[in-house]
């Protein structure tokens, strides 16, 4: 009885998160369309500025090679990322040696690892179910003390 109890909460705090989650996916791709459309938009007025002045291809020819430019710069973001990563790791291996790890470190490092094998075996779903579930059970218990 007590496990059916469990099963409905958790399934209904499930959806309730699933159901949160739809609906900021909703309302975020409907922002997207917003943008895309916002930026579409500051591109031609953009291009009817510069047109009288420069004539119309060069304006165009302009425009394309920025936005052409900044889309090889987004393409390229992820490698840079890794790369000043790296950078950054071998200076600091360099620069000192590494200090004993920390107590902390190690209690973060093995819940980092339990919490990835929770995840991997249950499904990240049920993992969230669960840890809700034990919080309002904790938030319960310290709200009647």
């Amino acid at each position: 009885m007590l496990k059916y109890l469990f099963t409905l909460a958790a399934t209904r705090a499930a959806g309730d998160a699933v159901d949160g989650i739809a609906r900021r996916a909703l309302w975020g791709a409907i922002a997207a369309l917003f943008l895309l459309t916002s930026f579409v938009l500051s591109l031609m007025v953009v291009f009817w500025i510069y047109e009288p002045t420069y004539g119309a291809v060069p304006v165009a020819l302009s425009i394309a090679a920025i936005c052409g430019a900044a889309a090889l710069l987004a393409i390229a973001m992820p490698a840079l990322a890794d790369w000043s990563k790296r950078r950054t790791a071998a200076r600091a291996k360099i620069a000192a040696a590494a200090p004993p790890p920390s107590v902390m470190s190690e209690v973060s490092a093995a819940v980092d690892e339990d919490t990835a094998a929770a995840v991997d075996y249950f499904g990240a779903l049920q993992v969230v179910a669960s840890a809700f579930m034990f919080g309002l059970g904790a938030a319960r218990q310290m709200r009647n003390r």
